[in-house]
């Protein structure tokens, strides 16, 4: 791409900490991986690494294609070798949390993660008094104010403040295990550095230069970790939109990215021009959130427009926009339809849930994983973790460790026989396309109690007692398994995601099917996380934006859509 002025003074900005605001499709993943090459460069001979952290795998797998691609430019291998990218909650979990922290957690072996339905974590749980009920430890989230710790859980009215001391009691039980959540993983990383101040300083000479990419979605508990490292002699630089926070609900909500360039000796850098949209969803972009970004495309078809719609014409709907991108030659799988919340989203997919209730629902969720979509990672961990919870009285956490990289050999010969029981539809997990309520249960069950039977004579692990309640096949219907269950790409032909899954990708033709509070929300601009995620999804398009608006509130707000930059779509036909 040809670089802007503003992106090489970031790219050859000196080695100090740096604020980098971006607005969306400025190029910030090409700036941030030639500013990780260059920060590296610049070190010279020195053996610490620089390290480029982000929030998903999928923008740590971008990152890394395009750093192999510009990885010539550095010196020689020995320096290619000093320049990583990983997540977050990857770098802490390797580099702190699974070697140190079980000497603060008083574990007796290294910290291991639990999904949260392992069902030794029943025995962990917060009693709030009088006749509350109890709260679940694993449920528990972990947020940071004013240099303080405090826990809280999420209820159908809001967050709800638990009483420190007795949260931390019942973490620390838990703890003694060797078991975190991941939001109780963060939690351990900042005791560990506060706790264990040689890791900190061991951390912080690794690792001297760290950059974090959108950096608006920093937790609270990121930002003490952040500055833990600061205050041990680490230089971080953040890039990042503050209009694309929408993370609120995790603790996150840009200030630590709006205020870090007010630090001394931080250096504030924007980057104002879109590389990615058309001129005229560029134009809407910039009055909701009051920037003056520019763009660098020039003219062609494409834009942004409004449609109204009835719940009942979602077929019409996605009909007419399949035709336009056609019209436009925009590839199907460089389209989506997005919704603002994830039930929305299955709606509009016609996604149901997997056939079967309890452990027999995980079983055939992991089969129609196998058999649809060949995700057998997936299908592993599932059938994982519903055959542990088969077993009486299993070791804790076992169903994390055979997930990731078991540590004693009884647990890697268990995985062997797990992963050959997934992928045997003959004698293992049954293939979906058999007669759901009878061929596949009676095969299945057939196949479980062969797999429990060779799991107690090799490893001594029992099946419960109750086995034959959690194998009913209640909720199974006289149908193949994977018949009643719609794929999204077959039946609608366009993938189908929430906004917040679509954040930090570019797509060529994205409809928002929204309802009249997320429109409000978005000509409201981005004051409000609600204004925020609107703006992301006008964002994410780089030729076609389709905002669908209720046909019941059209009338009431068809002149703001029009003087916000939107132009109006024939009703549909």
């Amino acid at each position: 791409m040809r670089l802007s002025d503003e992106q090489r003074n970031v790219i050859d900005a000196e080695l100090g900490p740096i604020s980098v605001t971006a607005c969306a499709g400025s190029g910030k993943t090409a700036t941030a991986i030639r500013r990780l090459i260059e920060v590296r460069r610049k070190m010279k001979r020195s053996r610490g690494r620089v390290v480029l952290l982000s929030f998903s795998n999928v923008a740590v797998n971008t990152f890394n294609k395009g750093f192999q691609q510009l990885a010539s430019a550095l010196p020689d291998d020995a320096n290619r070798r000093l320049v990583e990218v990983d997540t977050l909650d990857g770098f802490f979990t390797q580099h702190v949390l699974r070697p140190h922290a079980y000497r603060t957690m008083t574990a007796t072996k290294a910290a291991y993660l639990v999904a949260g339905s392992e069902p030794f974590l029943s025995n962990y749980q917060y009693w709030p008094g009088g006749d509350a009920r109890p709260l679940p430890v694993k449920d528990f989230k972990v947020g940071m104010e004013d240099g303080n710790l405090f826990f809280f859980v999420d209820t159908h009215t809001g967050p709800e403040q638990l009483i420190t001391w007795k949260a931390q009691d019942s973490v620390k039980r838990l703890g003694g295990t060797g078991a975190y959540t991941h939001e109780l993983g963060r939690y351990w990383v900042y005791r560990t550095l506060v706790e264990q101040p040689a890791v900190l300083r061991a951390l912080t000479a690794r690792y001297p230069q760290i950059l974090v990419d959108e950096s608006q979605d920093l937790g609270t508990l990121h930002q003490a970790i952040l500055e833990l490292l600061i205050g041990a002699g680490a230089t971080v630089s953040l890039i990042g939109d503050v209009n694309q926070g929408i993370f609120a609900f995790a603790g996150a909500d840009g200030i630590f990215l709006k205020t870090y360039e007010d630090r001394h000796g931080v250096k504030p850098f924007k980057l104002t021009r879109n590389y990615r949209s058309l001129p005229p969803i560029i134009d809407i972009a910039n009055r909701l959130c009051g920037r003056k970004d520019h763009a660098d495309r020039a003219p062609e078809p494409g834009g942004a427009y409004f449609v109204g719609y009835k719940e009942a014409e979602l077929p019409k709907l996605f009909d007419s926009f399949k035709a336009r991108i056609d019209g436009l030659k925009i590839q199907h799988d460089d389209a989506v339809i997005l919704s603002r919340s994830s039930d929305r989203a299955a709606v509009l997919a016609g996604k149901v849930s997997p056939p079967g209730q309890g452990s027999i629902a995980v079983f055939s969720e992991a089969a129609l994983l196998r058999d649809q979509h060949g995700r057998y990672l997936e299908s592993f961990k599932l059938v994982c973790r519903a055959v542990v919870g088969l077993l009486d009285n299993p070791p804790n956490g076992l169903s994390s460790e055979l997930q990731g990289a078991p540590p004693e050999g009884w647990m890697l010969r268990l995985r062997r026989l797990l992963w050959r029981f997934v992928r045997d539809e003959k004698a293992g997990l049954p293939s979906s396309a058999l007669v759901a309520k009878t061929e596949w249960h009676s095969t299945l069950v057939k196949n479980l109690r062969i797999l429990l039977t060779a799991i107690e004579n090799q490893f001594g692990l029992k099946a419960a007692s109750t086995l034959g309640n959690k194998l009913a096949k209640t909720k199974l219907l006289e149908l193949p398994l994977g018949g009643d269950v719609a794929d999204d790409k077959e039946d609608i032909g366009l993938r189908v995601e929430t906004v917040h899954q679509v954040k930090g990708e570019s797509i060529g033709a994205v409809l928002y099917v929204a309802k009249k509070p997320n429109v409000q929300a978005l000509l409201a601009g981005t004051v409000d996380e609600e204004g925020r995620i609107g703006y992301v999804a006008v964002t994410r398009a780089r030729n076609l934006f389709w905002l669908a608006v209720p046909h019941s509130c059209l009338k009431e707000l068809r002149e703001d859509l029009v003087t916000a930059g939107f132009q109006e779509l024939p009703a549909l036909r």
